[in-house]
């Protein structure tokens, strides 16, 4: 499994893949998961803010 985490101003977008499975707001920190599957409570990887 391949993921990419990308922040373009104050979105931060992770793909899986090549395909956008979560995005989340910096600002207001509201998220949406695009791929259930991809991302669930079997998922070994941890998607949160890198501190700066």
């Amino acid at each position: 499994m391949a993921f990419l985490k990308e922040i373009k101003d104050d979105q931060l977008y992770v793909y899986l893949n090549g395909n956008l499975i979560y995005k989340r707001w910096l600002k207001t920190g509201k998220s949406k998961v695009f791929d259930k599957i991809a991302y669930d409570k079997f998922t070994l990887n941890s998607i949160k803010e890198e501190e700066k």
